[in-house]
């Protein structure tokens, strides 16, 4: 795996600043990303209102019309909030320009395009190769494109895996689960959970009724390890990092090289990277004789740098299966809808955007933990594989990163359920806009912005956690740490009989 920027040390935050405009290194590349795929739809688009079919339109036909308006508006924001983005403004900007570029590529497209034309306009912007069957769901340049980027931004070697886009998280497991069901599995072949996969993926496992699925009892590598030996499954599904209430963290190239002296030949382990983004290649270590990898992830998280544009999955293979999955993605339709929205930066501005992400996870962690001790009486704790007081404080060291979320365990169990937890998210919203803190509430994470949720791990939604995506705003998360403090000590206090 290539070098990357290493922020174990919390106080160390790589930002990468250009001192003179203040602007991160993610955020230079992704205004010039923006930039230029503006420019260039607005020049895609301006010369299909050149065609002789839209001159017969005439200036009042509404596609004319709105083409027009949109093109203007482009070149209005490449002169102006686009070229002075910076700070909290920046985000505004991108998300503008991205969204605008994705309205003006797919104005006029159709997503079966004509071959050729007479009088009528049925492509956008040529028409389509006569011996091409030309869907949507059977990829375009944009899809190839972005694949490339996402695949570099992540660290995975083009010559030796293959980038899949899909139109979700969950459509990147369908894929996979396509590819197992019709080429790998048996009936009653056997199946190895970690306890702690994301729970709808686990729901769509164990509804396979003629497969054999276990889960193991533990959430360690010791006890992954331990449930391989036990159960010889043909699939492992495992995530290097839970979203869950304890949140486990797996060194997962150690585990991989443990698996590989114990599986039979052509064991395959699923891997959800989405809460550990970019933070390891499974692929590119020395060889393994015994063991295979298939690697997904949500693309709406980290890899959209926090502007949640659009549902996105990635799905990464060795080489030699990407045809293979690439027909299966035309076959089940799992095609990403509209890549023209996704951004694209460096690896180098990724991982510093995700390094940023975890300093402030673990400022707003030590900044909580701080409130407790000082005031004699800990009502809520942290939960971070990077604290030393962690189960997996060794194995969360295999990696630069661990992104930007933060588990919170009220000392009071009766307290670490859904209803008191929502109630708690109010009170602390509240402290919030009175003291001008920004945070925000809502599922998913990877957020420029801090966003809390309460959030759960299982089919009882009633047994839920506090889950923080901290953002990037390292100046600050100190300060969101003490307000968790001091409105977890209030609202414990004030539970305590009710809970």
């Amino acid at each position: 795996m290539d070098t990357v920027p290493d922020c174990r040390d919390e106080i160390a935050v790589p930002v990468a600043e250009d001192r003179d405009s203040g602007v991160a290194r993610y955020d230079r590349e992704l205004l010039a990303d923006a930039g230029g795929r503006l420019r260039r739809a607005i020049n895609l688009m301006e010369r299909f209102l050149r065609r002789d079919e839209c001159r017969l339109w005439g200036e009042t036909h509404p596609t004319w019309v709105l083409g027009h308006s949109l093109a203007e508006h482009g070149r209005s924001l490449l002169r102006g909030p686009l070229a002075a983005g910076r700070g909290a403004e920046c985000e505004s900007a991108l998300r503008s320009t991205y969204r605008l570029t994705g309205v003006l590529g797919s104005l006029a497209a159709w997503t079966a395009p004509a071959t050729q034309e007479s009088s009528a306009l049925n492509s956008f912007p040529v028409a389509a190769s006569r011996d091409v069957v030309a869907y949507a769901r059977y990829g375009c340049p944009e899809i190839s494109a972005q694949e490339l980027a996402y695949a570099s931004m992540l660290g995975f070697d083009p010559g030796k895996t293959r980038l899949v886009l899909t139109s979700s998280g969950m459509a990147a497991l369908s894929l996979i689960e396509n590819f197992l069901l019709r080429d790998v599995l048996s009936p009653h072949d056997r199946l190895l959970l970690h306890p702690g996969i994301y729970f709808e993926t686990r729901q769509q496992l164990q509804s396979l009724a003629f497969l054999d699925v276990h889960t193991a009892r533990g959430g360690s590598r010791a006890d992954m390890i331990e449930a391989i030996a036990e159960i010889r499954p043909k699939v492992v599904f495992v995530d290097p990092l839970t979203n869950s209430m304890d949140y486990r963290a797996i060194d997962m190239l150690r585990l991989l090289d443990d698996a590989d002296r114990l599986c039979e030949p052509d064991t395959w382990f699923v891997i959800d990277g989405t809460l550990l983004s970019g933070g390891f290649d499974p692929f590119t270590a020395h060889d393994r004789h015994n063991v295979r990898v298939l690697y997904y992830e949500s693309g709406c998280k980290y890899l959209q740098f926090g502007m949640d544009l659009g549902p996105a999955g990635v799905v990464v293979v060795d080489g030699v299966l990407a045809e293979r999955f690439l027909e299966l993605r035309r076959g089940i339709g799992a095609i990403a809808s509209e890549a023209l929205v996704l951004p694209r930066a460096s690896r180098e501005a990724y991982l510093d955007y995700l390094c940023a992400q975890t300093a402030c996870a673990l400022a707003v962690a030590k900044s909580v933990d701080g409130y407790g001790e000082r005031g004699g009486r800990t009502h809520i704790r942290a939960v971070h594989p990077r604290l030393p007081d962690h189960a997996d404080y060794s194995e969360s060291s295999a990696y630069a990163h661990l992104g930007g979320v933060l588990m919170f365990k009220f000392t009071n169990a009766r307290l670490n359920r859904r209803k008191p937890l929502e109630a708690f998210i109010d009170a602390l919203m509240r402290q919030a806009v009175l003291k001008n803190m920004p945070l925000t509430t809502g599922v998913s994470f990877g957020f420029r912005v801090p966003r809390i949720s309460a959030a759960w791990s299982s089919y009882d939604e009633d047994h839920a956690f506090l889950r923080l995506s901290a953002g990037i705003d390292r100046g600050r998360a100190a300060q969101l740490g003490m307000l968790i403090g001091e409105c977890a000590h209030d609202f414990a206090l004030t539970h305590v009989e009710t809970a």
